[in-house]
């Protein structure tokens, strides 16, 4: 039986601004399981985690989905709207989180894309 990662390492990828980098750590820090953010998309990273600009998503998701091969991808929207969450999916991201959505979700699908992920390492293995 897996059990869920001690520690979910995020990259943060695309065009993130600082602000956004200290609201994921603070969003992260407030949890019961510890995430931190990586610097770089590297073999230590459980989760990649692109914020979506509406308008640029294709782009964008595409940019990141390139970086992040065998990562899961989880696009930050704006807002959940449901024709922005559905085209993110489409075009490759694993999971998504709106910014108008509570905080726990965000936690949430961080952590159910790490423990997915170490399934399927798990079964791979």
């Amino acid at each position: 039986m897996v059990s869920t990662p001690r520690v979910v390492r995020v990259a943060l990828l695309g065009e993130a601004d600082e602000p956004l980098r200290r609201f994921l750590e603070d969003v992260l820090r407030d949890g019961s399981v510890r995430c931190e953010l990586v610097p770089e998309l590297t073999s230590a990273a459980d989760v990649a985690a692109v914020m979506v600009i509406w308008g640029e998503e294709k782009r964008m998701i595409a940019a990141a989905r390139a970086r992040a091969v065998g990562v899961p991808l989880l696009a930050i929207l704006p807002f959940g709207d449901d024709r922005l969450v559905e085209r993110v999916l489409r075009l490759g991201a694993d999971a998504w989180y709106g910014l108008d959505s509570p905080l726990s979700h965000l936690r949430t699908r961080l952590v159910a894309l790490a423990y997915r992920d170490a399934s399927a390492n798990a079964a791979a293995a």
